[in-house]
């Protein structure tokens, strides 16, 4: 028997090499505008989302929340092209289906005025409360532990007890009847050691205290909010302040220039002026629990004799957590 020929195979790779080029040939089309990194960009983020354009420039100019998320407004922010070239792709309207996806996306978002100052407002908004939520607790420790170290008998006892220790031991000395020593001082008595180098000098304090002055040991429990403080940068919470308050006032001037009596899809002004006014007074009541907390921190080194320039609110409150732990 013969054999037979073997049939011909169709060289299905290449067809499936070429149709694969004509896809993305036909996907990307010539960019009339955009910078093809940016129109990459903005292609990664089209399809993240997978959101028609329509539906978000809806969204936008209602400010819907549901459909609004902080990672979504903020990789749009990141990926919007600049203004300039929004202008310019609004001229492409009546060649809509010629134009690449990233483009027609930006037809879409050209006819929305002022889309990234519109996008930067309603990112402060979604961003709003969380911001809070992180500041007023930290200006709250940091307040707590200020009255709780200057208003504690028990901690102020101990300072006693501790520097009429060292005068005893610098009797003789250059340092003998000092008239007191820095707070930062304090977690350096674990550091004095006995003869027998099995004890310190923070052991003896503790075993004094415990059997002489039980009621010294129960400073601890006036310092509740120590370590607390200890974790807050007063420098951060001075520029988040700063911040938030120049995101309100930019809203506010927003606010002013944004009306649009003809359109009545844009709810922008009408939904951002409740909220302007709601976190305009929340700030208030922050910029205020912010003065009180420097004005306290300030009372209190001045109570310790301690250089407010010299020791930051972090420093400070970690010697006194550190020593707090060490004691207990």
């Amino acid at each position: 028997c013969e054999e037979n020929e073997p049939a011909e195979v169709p060289p299905v790779q290449d067809e499936q090499g070429l149709e694969a080029k004509r896809s993305i040939k036909k996907r990307i089309k010539q960019l009339k505008v955009l910078d093809p990194k940016i129109a990459q960009n903005l292609s990664i983020f089209l399809g993240s989302f997978r959101i028609p354009y329509q539906e978000i420039r809806r969204a936008i100019l209602e400010v819907d929340e549901e459909q609004l998320t902080e990672p979504m407004i903020q990789n749009l922010v990141k990926h919007l092209p600049e203004q300039e070239q929004l202008n310019a792709l609004m001229k492409y309207q009546n060649d809509y289906n010629s134009l690449s996806e990233p483009e027609q996306f930006g037809v879409v978002m050209s006819s929305v005025k002022r889309l990234r100052p519109r996008l930067n407002s309603i990112l402060f908004k979604l961003q709003f409360d969380e911001q809070v939520n992180n500041l007023r607790p930290d200006i709250m420790a940091v307040n707590a532990a200020c009255e709780e170290v200057r208003k504690s008998k028990g901690f102020s006892r101990l300072l006693e007890l501790v520097l009429l220790m060292g005068n005893y031991m610098n009797a003789g000395s250059r340092n003998a009847q000092s008239y007191g020593f820095d707070l930062s001082s304090l977690c350096k008595l674990k550091d004095t050691k006995s003869a027998d180098q099995k004890s310190t000098l923070l052991h003896f304090l503790a075993a004094v205290c415990e059997e002489e002055f039980p009621e010294v040991t129960k400073f601890s429990d006036d310092l509740q909010h120590v370590d607390r403080a200890s974790r807050v940068s007063a420098e951060a919470l001075e520029k988040n302040l700063v911040q938030m308050e120049r995101q309100l006032v930019q809203l506010e001037r927003d606010l002013v220039t944004f009306s649009s009596p003809d359109d009545t899809e844009d709810l922008f002004t009408t939904k951002m002026a409740s909220f302007a006014m709601s976190a305009r007074e929340q700030y208030q009541k922050l910029k205020i629990m912010h003065g009180n907390m420097g004005t306290l921190y300030q009372n209190m080194v001045d109570y310790f004799a301690i250089d407010s320039k010299k020791t930051s609110v972090e420093e400070l409150f970690t010697d006194l957590s550190n020593f707090r732990t060490m004691f207990l």
